[in-house]
């Protein structure tokens, strides 16, 4: 099992001038994504009501977007190191922008459905790429982590602006347009990308692009969740609960499996190993949870039983994003500091206990940040 090689970094001298123009380009095409998962719960109950979901079937409209994205997004950062970040990247865009035309025109809840799992593939695409590309045409230090620090408050901006513009939307033209405005931004992107985005690639040493992996662990997703949806209807022991829970079961198993014998797996099972990974996996994964899933039943209990119009749900939701930014904030600063105390306890402790076995021991941890752990037994923890 090996890991890519590193990207060669740029050097100062071939800094490309339009590398903050590429940056918007990007941030762009991101915030166009990001505006899409929170501006569809804004129309829910339209779309609902305008096409005939069913109360089963409409979670479908956020749920068959988010888990092809979420499934496929590891395969599509992979296809863009072996075939091209710009190349990948305008696919993506033209996958997106061409499913949102169609998410727009859609006459029935099938075609909706089918469109919302092309969109997320786009987007899966797209994103993992577009932060690629900003990782190689930004050189390490300052410039790299402003760039980054910029794509990452994209994502407060983009929750509240689907709060905001989804309601106008929905009251005014209707709630197609809230797929049709990702057209012309597509559309610009495409037309932008030749000129402010370098081409590159990944230097990997196994070139492998792992679909089974990917679409074995999409299909246990939604399994999963087609389960979960159905089971409040049919009952927890109803065949239509069980067989989808034993089939998302099995593909779990042979997503292991796959990922176990693969020579380039999109994720190398001994990453969890660490407990420290696995746990802060497992706690975004409920705050995940809750984050989609509140959103939802407040958009239907607002205005199906309130009577609220999107417009007025809209602006009263604005507070949930404001709220998750700030607390954003007020984290990233906090987390360091407690995680830096904590560090430098676990640090002294092994300092302490390697100068009761070890002078030579005790004198190697005073000069080095890792302490006697890796003196004394190796790499103890899993790279």
């Amino acid at each position: 099992m090996e890991w890519p090689a590193p990207v060669a970094r740029l050097a100062p001298a071939g800094l490309d001038p339009r590398r903050w123009w590429a940056l918007a380009l990007l941030c762009g095409a991101f915030f166009m994504v990001l505006l899409d998962g929170t501006i569809t719960i804004v129309a829910l109950p339209s779309i609902g009501a305008d096409l005939g979901f069913s109360k089963q079937d409409l979670p479908w409209v956020l749920s068959a977007y988010a888990l092809t994205f979420g499934g496929l997004l590891l395969l599509g950062g992979r296809a863009a190191d072996l075939l091209g970040r710009r190349r990948v990247f305008m696919a993506g865009v033209l996958v997106f922008t061409a499913a949102s035309l169609v998410c727009g025109l859609a006459w029935s809840p099938a075609a909706l459905l089918a469109a919302r799992v092309v969109q997320g593939a786009g987007a899966a695409i797209m994103t993992p790429t577009a932060l690629s590309i900003i990782s190689t045409t930004f050189p390490e230090g300052s410039e790299r982590n402003k760039a980054l620090g910029i794509w990452g408050g994209l994502g407060g901006i983009g929750a509240a602006a689907g709060w905001l513009i989804g309601g106008p939307l929905v009251d005014g033209p209707g709630w197609r347009w809230i797929f049709f405005i990702n057209i012309p931004v597509g559309l610009v992107a495409l037309a932008l990308s030749p000129p402010l985005l370098r081409e590159s690639r990944g230097s990997l040493t196994r070139r492998s692009y792992d679909p089974a992996g990917a679409l074995t662990i999409t299909g246990a997703l939604v399994l999963l969740v087609y389960a979960v949806v159905k089971a409040p209807d049919v009952g927890w022991d109803d065949v239509r609960t069980i067989l989808p829970l034993a089939g998302s079961a099995l593909l779990f198993a042979a997503f292991a499996l796959i990922e176990s014998r693969h020579r380039a797996p999109l994720v190398p099972l001994r990453v969890l190993r660490s407990r420290t990974l696995v746990g802060a996996n497992a706690m975004t994964a409920l705050i995940g949870t809750v984050a989609v899933g509140m959103p939802f039943v407040l958009t239907l209990y607002a205005q199906r039983v309130l009577g609220y119009s999107p417009v007025k749900f809209g602006v009263s939701s604005v507070v949930l994003a404001v709220a998750v930014t700030i607390a954003a904030i007020a984290a990233q600063a906090a987390v360091p500091k407690v995680g830096f105390r904590s560090v430098g306890a676990r640090s002294w402790a092994r300092g302490r206990s390697c100068s009761r076995r070890s002078p030579q021991v005790a004198a190697t941890s005073r000069t080095s940040s890792s302490g006697c752990s890796s003196a004394v037994s190796g790499s103890a923890s899993p790279s």
